[in-house]
């Protein structure tokens, strides 16, 4: 090129970057992904899947055919090996048309820490952000809302807040009819806030309630039980379901019923919700129990008035796939154990996006309106560094219109990645507003928090792993309480606003009201969760007649065994290995699952 030419002759470091392409692969029939952020491409999928349903099924559009799942749309699978970054054909064209400077110059600022390298980052991944919602979500949103389905399906959510798997999945909640997640395996590591596994993850699952409660959508999907292996228990399916329904999904997708077993299949992500299981004609209880509590997550609505928001940005500026910058794992450990305390505080809130923000945020008086919640405090979280500007704006509306913001940082140093000393500047003029805390577990942090109308004082020492969510209706609300511990109970006083409590069973159906006591104008109740256990409360506005709950059962009896107990099998049992040594001419394998 021209500007080549120019450098002939000059010394000092120069990159070298050459277009690569994404490798053929059999999970997408032996081709290589597409670049969904090109112009035209999803169009073009629609082209070839959709119109081939709107002939034959058009008419079930919206009743039997209820909708479109999307399975893990990303950025990444259409990278070849060892990219240095994403690209499309006309990057260079939109970034600048965006931030009005030249990325082709900056490029080595997306690989080595070099020039200014944060803000380069910043826009670079705002601007592939933007492409991805206005060339995949915006399309999908639009087509779907026109022909009465309900688009769902889940993204990479689990890489956050890597920026190679999304950038920021709630900016896509928004767009979607029923927003989803995935959630794969089958352990769950309590009290990791789950760095390093899907379940226990609650931020993705709390990032998906909040983005469903901003965009005012009522069904929240989960990809469920994925690669739990032939072993799952009914135990283990119920404690992660409980938990994932508690922090937000209310619609369970059990991944998968398989259409035969022949060949890899068999080892491709079980169990198989199907025949092929021994435990399948036992299952209809557990399917009884997830209808229940989803039902129960669905009707009325979560009123939370905090707003968290998510240090999505800020990692952005720090991600580099040749440099590793130890900023990136700090943020996901210490915002992922962040949420994990504000929920086994029990505190009411929900995470928000920039992006979100922009999209769909504005102030109305004292609070942060985003769709149609409304907030009246804003939480910045201690790894946050850089505001959106549009982010900033925003909140210097809310501060002059009397807002609060609880702050775990001393200082915010970046807008849209470029230092700048506005943040400190309007903290200075609100310092009344502007509240500084070390840690979500402190007393007066606490009070910010809680709310006059609800709390839940667990017994001290705290035993069990114990979540509630609560719904508001028009005649009363409903709490439901999981505990995902294995071996301890929990317990704990819940005291609100209401007439009488009845407890609902969740295996049976049945309702009974039980003991509470009353004081300042509000009841309390007690509440035991075994382990693995869980229950469902509705709190009415007025009192019901509904009957006792009976403290002891005195109808049972223990009989004595009269003979021994002889199993024998159906057929004979086939020995599966789970694990294997693999050795070959370039790879060497130990203790390989599957």
């Amino acid at each position: 090129s021209r500007d080549f030419k120019m450098e002939l002759g000059a010394k000092g470091k120069y990159y070298l970057f050459k277009k690569t392409f994404g490798d053929k692969s059999y999970w997408y029939g032996n081709y290589p992904y597409v670049d969904l952020i090109h112009t035209g491409v999803t169009q073009k999928f629609m082209d070839i899947t959709m119109k081939g349903y709107e002939k034959y099924n058009k008419a079930d559009f919206g009743k039997t055919l209820m909708g479109i799942f999307t399975d893990e749309p990303n950025l990444e699978a259409a990278m070849g090996k060892n990219s240095a970054f994403r690209w499309t054909p006309d990057l260079y064209e939109e970034f600048k048309k965006k931030w009005g400077y030249d990325l082709q110059i900056n490029l080595p600022s997306l690989i080595d820490e070099v020039g200014n390298w944060k803000k380069v980052r910043h826009d670079y991944y705002q601007t592939l952000l933007e492409m991805f919602l206005d060339r995949w979500a915006k399309p999908w949103n639009t087509y779907c809302e026109k022909n009465g389905l309900a688009w769902t399906g889940h993204y990479w959510e689990h890489g956050w807040p890597r920026p190679t798997e999304g950038m920021d999945e709630a900016a896509f909640y928004i767009y979607h009819q029923q927003p989803g997640v995935d959630m794969l395996g089958n352990q769950m590591v309590a009290g990791t806030g789950g760095v390093t596994s899907q379940f226990g993850n609650a931020r993705a699952v709390r990032e998906l309630l909040s983005a469903a409660n901003q965009g005012g959508h009522t069904r929240r999907l989960s990809e469920t039980y994925g690669g739990a292996g032939w072993e799952i228990n009914f135990k283990n399916l119920k404690r992660l379901v409980d938990w994932e329904v508690v922090l937000g999904v209310n619609f369970v997708n059990q991944h998968l019923s398989y259409f035969t077993m022949k060949g890899v299949r068999k080892f491709d992500y079980p169990p198989s919700f199907s025949y092929h299981e021994p435990w399948w004609g036992d299952y209809k209880m557990m399917g009884d129990y997830i209808g229940r509590i989803c039902l129960a997550t669905t009707v009325g609505q979560q009123i939370n008035r905090t707003l968290v928001l998510q240090p999505n940005t800020t990692a952005w500026m720090y991600f580099s796939r040749k440099v590793k910058n130890s900023m990136v794992d700090t943020i996901q450990k210490d915002f992922k154990m962040f949420v994990y305390k504000m929920e086994r505080n029990h505190f009411e809130y929900d995470l928000g996006s920039e992006e979100v923000l922009r999209t769909i945020g504005s102030v109305e008086g004292a609070n942060i309106k985003v769709g149609p919640c409304s907030y009246n405090l804003v939480v910045i979280p201690k790894t946050m560094e850089n505001l959106d500007n549009s982010t900033f704006e925003l909140l210097k509306d809310y501060l002059k219109n009397g807002g609060k913001i609880l702050s775990f940082r001393n200082d915010i140093s970046f807008i849209d990645g470029a230092e700048s000393e506005n943040p400190k500047k309007m903290m200075n003029k609100y310092p009344k507003q502007w509240i500084y805390a070390n840690n979500p577990d402190e007393e007066q942090i606490r009070q910010l928090f809680t709310t006059n109308e609800f709390s839940i004082l667990e017994d001290i020492p705290k035993s069990g792993e114990l979540y509630h969510q609560r719904r508001i209706m028009k005649d009363g609300q409903l709490v439901f309480f999981v505990n995902s511990d294995t071996t301890r109970s929990a317990a704990a006083i819940v005291q609100a606003q209401g007439k009488t409590v009845v407890k609902m069973d969740l295996i049976s159906g049945k309702s009974n009201r039980i003991e509470t006591k009353e004081q300042y104008g509000k009841i309390s109740f007690r509440i035991n969760i075994a382990p693995v256990g869980s229950s469902l409360y509705y709190i009415p506005n007025e009192s019901l007649s509904e009957p006792l709950e009976l403290k002891e059962y005195t109808n049972e009896k223990i009989i004595d065994s009269e003979s021994s107990i002889e199993v024998n099998p159906s057929s004979e049992n086939v020995l599966v290995l789970d694990y294997l040594d693999l050795k070959s001419k370039n790879l060497e394998m130990k203790e390989s699952h599957f």
